[in-house]
């Protein structure tokens, strides 16, 4: 069989043309995928890096604020009860409602400890008192309770007069209510 030069000719370009088409498929190309893969990598890193640099760059603002949170978690634990069980801290309220009592001039009738119940991460522990009083005494009693330096809160108030034609003295049941953490399991 012998070849023609023409037939010589579209052998050499079919040659070429596959030589070529190998070349592009199993050179070229994985060197650009490789290139671009590189670059995207480096776009990533560099984003990574420009994140880590603002991260520290806001150290200093991020330690004042972990400072300023430490500081309000032991003025909160401060305020919560320090019994280790509702019994003994609502006996803890009933100290301290005892000063309240003193200081704003009532004498207090009845003292009654309800059940504890829970509050999210805490035992919320009320107590219910029953005095006589007038609107002044009562407003300073309920005010020292707001402001005192246990976390006491006023779930429930009732208000009764004594005597409907002279109403100025009133019969005040309330309920005072603290918290303290619940008790840590194991």
């Amino acid at each position: 069989m012998k070849i023609t030069p023409r037939d010589k000719t579209f052998i050499i370009a079919g040659a070429i043309a596959v030589c070529v088409f190998m070349l592009v498929k199993f050179v070229i190309f994985p060197a650009v995928d490789n290139f671009t893969g590189q670059q995207e990598d480096l776009a990533v890193k560099e984003q990574t890096v420009e994140q880590y640099t603002r991260i520290i760059g806001r150290q200093a603002e991020l330690q004042k604020k972990l400072k300023l949170l430490k500081k309000d978690e032991i003025k909160i634990n401060n305020s919560l009860l320090k019994g280790e069980t509702p019994s003994l801290s609502a006996a803890d309220i009933q100290k301290s409602i005892d000063r309240i009592a003193t200081s704003s001039n009532i004498e207090i009738q009845s003292v009654k400890i309800l059940d504890s119940g829970k509050q999210g991460e805490f035992v919320t522990v009320p107590i219910q008192v029953r005095f006589t009083s007038d609107l002044n005494r009562m407003k300073n009693f309920i005010y020292s309770i707001e402001t005192s330096q246990k976390l006491l809160t006023i779930p429930n108030l009732k208000i009764s007069v004594r005597n409907r034609r002279e109403p100025r003295e009133i019969i005040v049941t309330v309920v005072v209510c603290g918290y303290m953490k619940k008790e840590a399991k194991g």
